[in-house]
């Protein structure tokens, strides 16, 4: 992961003006154990565990033509019984997820992806991540989810339902 400063960038549109997005889930695992991560740009490293009666998921998507520049938590996965959960990490590949929570505050962290895409995250609180990637990037993220959940499909900042391989 690159460490930069912050850049100015345009505001996030409202919900349900967002562009369209261009996107195809490519892999869903369920996690056994906790993910590790490891940014040495930051020197941070550790592992993410799920919460008391939860597992974690990783969903995995690749862009088509279309950059993304949105809130992190508007890439919901829903589940059969129509719950939302927002994701706890991300990355360009299941192996470079890092922690929302841990990136610092107002500096964006990024990563340069196998496509030549760049994948760029600027946490700007508590509850406000905003995610900036190029065509053909490949997003992996990381959700907590409650163990007995049945996650069916992910919803996309654009309000796309992309259902889930089964």
């Amino acid at each position: 992961m690159l460490l930069q400063p912050p850049a100015i960038r345009p505001q996030t549109p409202p919900p349900g003006l967002e562009p369209e997005i261009d996107a195809r889930v490519t892999r869903v695992t369920s996690v056994a154990g906790a993910v590790a991560f490891d940014n040495p740009a930051l020197q941070l490293k550790g592992s993410i565990a799920a919460t008391a009666a939860h597992r974690l998921q990783i969903v995995e998507i690749v862009l088509g033509e279309t950059a993304v520049y949105t809130e992190l938590a508007a890439f919901r996965l829903v589940s059969a019984a129509g719950e939302e959960y927002a994701p706890v990490a991300v990355g360009g590949r299941p192996d470079t997820l890092f922690p929302t929570a841990r990136l610092p505050l107002e500096q964006e962290v990024g990563q340069i992806l196998p496509s030549d895409a760049v994948l760029a995250v600027t946490r700007h609180g508590d509850v406000s991540v905003t995610l900036e990637a190029g065509p053909k990037a490949t997003l992996a993220f990381l959700y907590d989810i409650p163990q007995e959940a049945a996650v069916v499909s992910l919803r996309l900042p654009d309000r796309t339902v992309l259902p889930l391989p089964k």
